[in-house]
């Protein structure tokens, strides 16, 4: 039996590895580039507000022994440093399109359909929690019995626009849901408005690519079959509709980080002898509009409606009818209101999400004649609102 040279064992087990130069500078490179960008973070301007995600920004924690000891402050600088990162919002982009371009149809809640068509995620029907809204509206009703009381939940784009939807996407039949809700209401004149969006004839135009509020198609749809239901003239009302932006891409582009379209915004105009002052009560200001165009040149380009949602706004106007309506609403209701305004003498808006006063004082002071409850069925079964402040 033959036995490997000691000598050559040794020098078999002390040689060392080869020098991989290629190795070495890849190492160098991200090294480098690591070093780069935290310092670009560190050093730049930390933002705010983030317009391609529509949220704030984490900002740098303040530093504490507490802090430090429970892991907190640790916790809040990695949020920082995520949010702050330099070119944060290219990165995002380039991560949201690789994914869909690997198949993926769900980001962050939302359903990426065909035609570049985005479907916020349907609610699911919590009966307790629709119960306790349902009871706090039906006792409000029965309170001011004298009072003509009208619902109006609107579809989400999920139950209208059907062909563009991603394949075994888990929506709700909101139909079904919106029936249910209207069956446990007592005394109110439900208007439907599923059947008629359903049977528009380009149902594709009815609600934004890249965002989940409704058109001023389904808008003018909306309106007919509400201004039928409350009896109110409205052929009597010449309007039309201006383009006031065509660069809008809203929450469902930012929450998915997908920014391949842009929509098209149309304000109603007014008729010319109607005149009207709007009041945003909290705020203590007043103006002559409806719209704010000063919100066209920022992301949330919505918002030209009213400026946005705001706890109770007052619409005094000269119109000859006696009738005081009070809409009680969520943000599909910013884009209708303007139409309502010729048929009423005052409207007061309330929006429950920003709304922590007595809705009685209202409705005996402006002496309301008609409630109209008007919202879009996402919003609808997720508020707790309604009945947690109107109660």
């Amino acid at each position: 039996m033959k036995y490997a040279n000691v000598d050559e064992t040794k020098k078999k087990i002390t040689k060392m590895p080869k020098f991989n130069m290629y190795e070495f500078f890849s190492a160098a490179c991200v090294a480098f580039l690591l070093f780069v960008f935290a310092i670009l973070t560190i050093s730049g301007k930390d933002r705010e507000y983030s317009e391609d995600e529509n949220r704030m920004l984490a900002q740098s924690p303040v530093f504490s022994l507490s802090s430090v000891i429970d892991g907190k402050f640790m916790d809040d600088m990695e949020e920082y440093l995520s949010d702050q990162f330099v070119f944060r919002d290219s990165l995002v982009r380039t991560r949201t399109n690789i994914d869909v371009f690997l198949g993926k149809r769900e980001i962050n809640g939302v359903y990426i359909g065909r035609k570049h068509y985005l479907y916020e995620e349907t609610s699911v029907y919590n009966e307790s929690r629709v119960k306790k809204t349902t009871d706090t509206m039906n006792a409000i009703r029965a309170r001011y019995g004298d009072i003509r009381s009208y619902v109006a939940i609107a579809p989400n784009s999920s139950e209208i626009i059907t062909d563009y939807l991603p394949s075994n996407a888990p929506v709700q039949n909101q139909t079904e849901q919106i029936n249910q809700v209207y069956a446990s209401l007592e005394g109110f004149t439900c208007i439907d408005l599923c059947s008629p969006l359903k049977n528009a004839e380009h149902p594709e135009n009815l609600y934004y690519k890249t965002d989940h509020h409704w058109t001023a198609e389904a808008v003018d749809i909306a309106y007919t079959k509400i201004a039928a239901s409350m009896q109110l003239e409205a052929d009597s009302f010449i309007h039309s509709n201006l383009a006031v932006t065509n660069e809008f891409q809203g929450t469902l582009a930012s929450s998915s980080g997908i920014f391949s379209a842009s929509d098209t915004i149309y304000v109603p105009t007014c008729p010319a002898d109607i005149m009207y002052r709007v009041t945003y009560v909290n705020e203590g200001k007043s103006c002559t509009t409806v719209f704010d165009p000063e919100k066209l040149q920022e992301k949330s380009k919505y918002d030209v409606f009213f400026g946005g949602n705001f706890a109770q706004i007052i619409i005094e106007t000269n119109s000859t009818s006696d009738r005081v309506l009070m809409v009680v609403k969520d943000s599909y209701a910013n884009s209708l209101i303007p139409r309502l305004i010729p048929h009423f003498k005052t409207i007061v808006i309330v929006d429950p999400r920003y709304y922590n006063d007595n809705l009685n004082q209202i409705v005996e002071r402006e002496q309301i004649t008609d409630i109209l409850w008007l919202y879009n069925a996402n919003t609808f079964l997720n508020d707790t609102s309604i009945s947690g402040k109107l109660s």
